[in-house]
């Protein structure tokens, strides 16, 4: 799906979401939902390519692989927790959005500890 396409999807759906408020507004935040679902679930076939892509480009840096599991899961939790937020901030539960925002963010800092770890030890190597 190119972004030519996706924004076309996005505005469509937008105007239909606009449209649909004033008589079911349960209706329109659903349409939305599941409009962002579709466009994120159409992208995930690129997935596997992309990984693959930005494996090959750390390891020839000389990153450990489980680094990059790291650095990929922390990318996901991003993605998922902004979806998330954006999603409930649109239900008009600002405050569970908020919520949702600090739990992702405890949840990237305590998935990439061992980075940190990894980190103080090379700097630690260096010192002595």
């Amino acid at each position: 799906m190119t972004i030519i396409t996706i924004c076309g999807a996005a505005i469509v759906t937008a105007v239909l979401a606009v449209m649909l408020r004033s008589q079911s507004p349960h209706s329109a935040m659903l349409l939305s939902v599941a409009a962002g679902a579709i466009i994120i679930l159409s992208l995930l076939k690129n997935l596997p390519d992309t990984l693959s892509g930005i494996q090959s480009v750390l390891s020839d840096g000389g990153i450990d692989t489980a680094d990059i599991a790291i650095l990929l899961k922390v990318m996901g939790i991003c993605f998922v927790t902004e979806f998330t937020c954006d999603c409930v901030t649109e239900a008009g539960l600002l405050s569970l959005s908020t919520n949702i925002s600090f739990a992702g963010k405890i949840l990237v800092l305590l998935t990439s500890l061992p980075l940190f770890q990894n980190i103080i030890s090379v700097i630690t190597t260096l010192g002595s």
